[in-house]
């Protein structure tokens, strides 16, 4: 189905309630206005006759007559009633009527109509041809004390006169009419390219390209452009994201294969070996060694899966008794790795936080762990720093990692740069990750920083409003 174009359509429409209201003026000006003329002269001939009829009989002269009369751009007439004659009566009307520059073909009044004035109070209207003038006289009559009143207007022959108006109307507003539909199609194509151009822009991110319009109006279709350049925005990111996403999902799923794949190995030709007798009573020890390699990388990673399903149990607690706890038992591998602990006290207790205590102790576990496996000089750093609303710690040791590496690599899974130094702390790969992963988590921050093969953790807490003293 062909689909008609907005700018047409309005113009289509627009056009037709312009000319519907064209006819419809037309329609009004033959049917209507006539009736509403003439209604309009009946009004003013009653409203003249009824302030006659309001006037005393002693100022009902010929000058306050003659002020209405001119007032009111209106005919009066004033006559004795003389009913025994009644030629002589209309004589003397015309006469008056003459004066007064209205001329008309027949103008008579009839005794039955004196009579039926002399009878009632009410007023009598009446309309009297003025022939060739193509017009008429409208008049109201009524008798007061014996005394005949008439008022009187000259009225148009409206026919002609409309058909003259509709004939000037209907060239004068077809030129109209045809200028006011070229600037309608004009305005509504002003208006509908941009709608145009977004439909365009609609399309190709259908299809994945992410583009952005720079046809920007300064009106609701300007702020639907705006609209639609961040949802262009925001899918590129989401795609990106998700293509990354991707991309590590891959390399964690080979990752995993590859770290899962090693021990299995082992187990198999180690028990192999036992099968064919070669043992040399080392074999049962890799064994167990190995399956508890595999029981380890499992424990990591159901703890990597659980970090963003289970909800978080905060608490109100102390960072540096966390921290002494993961210290303490790590002494003794320390102990044994010769490896010098160089803490710097704060001076005064340090504020509190808001977390999960058992998170949060595994990431000073898991950080010191890390530091263990990897220093090279056998020290290792731990500093504080408490600001007004926030709590830093630092862990740094000496490490082989070279001057250029990328520090973003060591929170991939899996990711090992290097064999650890300590057979005891063989590493998997996933300490890091859920470092991060906690402290995400928690709304709080973790950064890495290589100085001089000097390897720098930062952890940045949300201090609670409240001050442990």
């Amino acid at each position: 189905m062909k689909s008609k174009k907005i700018s047409t359509t309005l113009t289509v429409t627009l056009s037709s309630i312009l000319i519907a209201s064209f006819i419809l003026m037309f329609l009004l000006n033959t049917l209507i206005l006539p009736h509403y003329y003439f209604s309009k002269m009946e009004d003013k001939v009653s409203q003249v006759m009824t302030s006659i009829k309001a006037l005393p009989d002693t100022k009902r002269t010929t000058d306050a007559l003659n002020q209405l009369e001119n007032t009111q751009q209106v005919t009066i007439l004033k006559l004795k009633n003389d009913p025994a004659n009644i030629d002589d009566f209309n004589e003397a009307l015309n006469t008056q009527l003459n004066r007064k520059r209205v001329a008309l073909n027949r103008f008579w009044i009839t005794e039955e109509t004196l009579t039926q004035l002399q009878k009632s109070p009410s007023s009598i209207q009446r309309i009297f041809d003025q022939g060739k003038q193509k017009s008429s006289f409208l008049v109201e009559m009524a008798m007061m004390k014996d005394t005949f009143y008439l008022v009187g207007v000259s009225t148009v022959d409206f026919t002609e006169t409309v058909e003259i108006i509709n004939t000037f109307n209907l060239i004068s507003l077809s030129v109209t009419l045809l200028i006011i539909i070229v600037l309608i199609y004009f305005s509504a194509k002003k208006i509908t390219d941009p709608l145009v151009n977004l439909k365009t822009i609609a399309e190709e991110i259908s299809t994945l390209t992410f583009v952005t319009t720079t046809d920007i109006p300064s009106n609701e279709i300007g702020e639907l452009a705006i609209s639609i350049n961040k949802m262009s925005h925001a899918l590129a990111r989401y795609q990106q994201n998700l293509l990354a996403t991707n991309k590590q999902l891959k390399q964690f799923t080979a990752d995993l294969t590859h770290e899962l794949k090693t021990p299995i190995a082992v187990i198999k030709a180690y028990g192999s070996g036992i099968e064919d007798g070669l043992d040399d009573g080392t074999y049962l020890s890799v064994i167990l060694q190995q399956t508890q390699r595999l029981n380890e990388i499992v424990d990591q990673m159901l703890t990597y899966a659980k970090l963003e399903s289970q909800p978080l149990q905060k608490n109100s607690l102390q960072l540096s008794e966390c921290w002494n706890q993961s210290a303490m038992a790590l002494t003794p591998m320390m102990k044994k790795e010769h490896i010098l602990l160089l803490e710097a006290k704060t001076d005064q207790p340090l504020s509190t936080i808001k977390a999960d205590p058992t998170l949060i102790k595994r990431v000073f576990d898991n950080l010191l762990t890390n530091s263990i496996k990897y220093t090279t000089d056998k020290e290792i750093q731990v500093t504080w720093r408490e600001t007004a609303t926030l709590i830093e710690f630092s862990i740094s040791n000496q490490t082989n990692l070279p001057t250029g590496f990328d520090v973003d690599k060591l929170w991939e899974a899996f990711y090992v740069y290097e064999k650890s130094r300590n057979k005891d702390l063989s590493g998997t790969g996933l300490g890091l990750p859920i470092i991060k992963s906690i402290m995400e988590e928690h709304g709080f921050s973790i950064e890495a920083k290589l100085v001089h093969h000097l390897l720098v953790f930062t952890l940045t807490f949300h201090k609670n409003e409240t001050k442990n003293s």
